[in-house]
């Protein structure tokens, strides 16, 4: 296994994360992490200090890809987007997308400035 998504929200408020960090300890080199932010976490002044917690919980230096886990309409996507872009540029994520997004989340997020600098959008698909 070379790719591992969690989330702030998954183990209750992070838990999840932090057995990540335990099984990576030391070989991150060789693991992509994916994490996810919440929407009530993702303004200009939330993400950066919910993507400095997820970092602590994950012991790592950069995250490989941070997502929004899903869009709620505030806070704006643009905001969100501005947000994710200044945390690329401070090397504190290697990249960012979306998760949950539907057809007319990713129109609104590809019409935006830097929106498409969006790596991914993590679809719902599972057994």
């Amino acid at each position: 296994m070379s790719l591992i998504d969690t989330a702030a929200m998954y183990g209750g408020g992070g838990g999840a994360a932090e057995i990540v960090a335990e099984a990576i300890q030391g070989q991150h080199q060789g693991i992509f992490v994916v994490t996810k932010v919440c929407p009530y976490n993702a303004s200009r002044t939330e993400l950066p200090k919910a993507c400095e917690r997820s970092l602590k919980r994950l012991r790592i230096d950069a995250i490989d890809l941070y997502l929004l886990h899903w869009r709620e309409p505030t806070p704006p996507l643009q905001e969100t987007v501005d947000a994710f872009e200044k945390l690329r540029a401070a090397g504190k994520i290697k990249r960012w997308g979306v998760s949950n997004s539907d057809v007319d989340d990713m129109e609104d997020l590809l019409s935006l400035e830097h929106g498409r600098n969006c790596a991914a959008n993590q679809v719902l698909y599972n057994l």
